[in-house]
């Protein structure tokens, strides 16, 4: 893929997780280890998204679809902003902050998936 459109499939990554989660510019910073500055400069055009940042967007955008495979769009941000036994007694947006959206999703995918079967 091509350096401007890889930035392109970026931004748009950082657009959707920004919207589906309704996290901030310094949200955004905190979960891929920037800042909010950071981020403002790559949403504007005048800074590259690092190589490794754009690694790391594509594995959260895999796990924002499996979050929103399981969870109502308009009720996500929500669910992962409550305190939850799945992450010891943590919110999942405390464990997105620390970059780990994929065990978010896979702990919901898992603890949904034990309900369903016993339902």
């Amino acid at each position: 893929m091509e350096r401007a459109q890889k930035q392109q499939k970026a931004l748009a990554i950082l657009d959707r997780l920004r919207t589906c989660l309704d996290l901030s510019q310094e949200d955004l910073g905190t979960m891929f280890g920037a800042t909010g500055e950071d981020v403002r400069a790559w949403e504007s055009g005048a800074a590259e998204i690092p190589e490794l940042t754009f690694a790391r967007l594509v594995s959260a955008d895999g796990a924002l679809d499996r979050m929103l495979w399981l969870f109502r769009p308009d009720r996500l941000p929500q669910v992962i902003r409550r305190r939850a036994e799945a992450f010891n007694g943590e919110r999942a947006l405390e464990w997105i902050f620390d970059g780990r959206i994929a065990d978010v999703a896979d702990r919901y995918d898992s603890g949904l998936a034990y309900q369903r079967r016993s339902a």
